[in-house]
C-alpha cells in the first residue's frame, strides 16, 4: 500500500457555516468537505467571480504593480506626489484587499471565522500567480488583521 501525503494545512478548522450547512444533510453528509458546499446553483456564479479575487488583473505603473480592480492612475500620481521614494509602500496601500470592506453590503458575522482563512487562501494564491506573471519582480504578499482580515502585495525589481 502507498503512503499517501497532503499539502496544504491538514489541520485547518472546517468554517461554522460550513459545519452548520453540512449538519443539515444528516449522517450522510459527515464526509463532505467545503469544496461540496460548492456543488449547488447558487454556488456557481459566486465561485466564478471569486476567480477574479483570486487570480486578479493588475496593472504595471510607475515601476508598480497594481490591481486593476482598484487602479486609478490619478490617485497612484498622487500618491507619488507624496511619497516619491516609497514605492513598494504605495503598492501596499492601493492593492490592500481588506475582507470587510470587499463584503461591506453583506452580513459577514455567518463567516466571521472563515474570513482570516480566506485571506490566507487569496495571499497563497497571489503567492503563486504573481510571481509566476511577472518573473522580473519580487512580490511580497502579507496578510494583515489591522481592520479585519486583509491582504496586499508590493514588489521590488529583481536587481534592487
Amino acid at each position: 500500500m502507498r503512503e499517501m501525503s497532503m499539502t496544504g494545512d491538514p489541520g485547518r478548522p472546517l468554517p461554522q457555516f460550513f459545519v452548520r450547512w453540512r449538519a443539515g444533510w444528516g449522517d450522510s453528509a459527515a464526509g463532505w468537505t467545503p469544496t461540496d458546499y460548492l456543488n449547488q446553483d447558487t454556488a456557481v456564479g459566486p465561485a466564478i467571480a471569486a476567480g477574479w479575487l483570486f487570480n486578479p488583473p493588475t496593472v504595471r505603473y510607475r515601476g508598480g504593480l497594481f490591481l486593476a480592480d482598484r487602479f486609478s492612475a490619478p490617485a497612484v500620481d498622487e500618491w507619488f506626489e507624496r511619497y516619491p521614494d516609497e514605492s513598494a509602500r504605495i503598492e501596499a496601500v492601493v492593492n490592500a484587499v481588506t475582507f470587510f470592506d470587499l463584503f461591506v453590503n453583506c452580513d459577514i458575522d455567518p463567516y466571521a471565522d472563515a474570513l482570516p482563512g480566506l485571506a490566507a487562501d487569496v495571499a497563497a494564491c497571489w503567492r503563486g500567480v504573481l510571481p509566476a506573471r511577472h518573473p522580473d519582480l519580487t512580490v511580497t504578499v502579507e496578510v494583515g488583521d489591522a481592520y479585519g482580515p486583509s491582504v496586499t502585495f508590493w514588489t521590488q525589481p529583481h536587481d534592487l
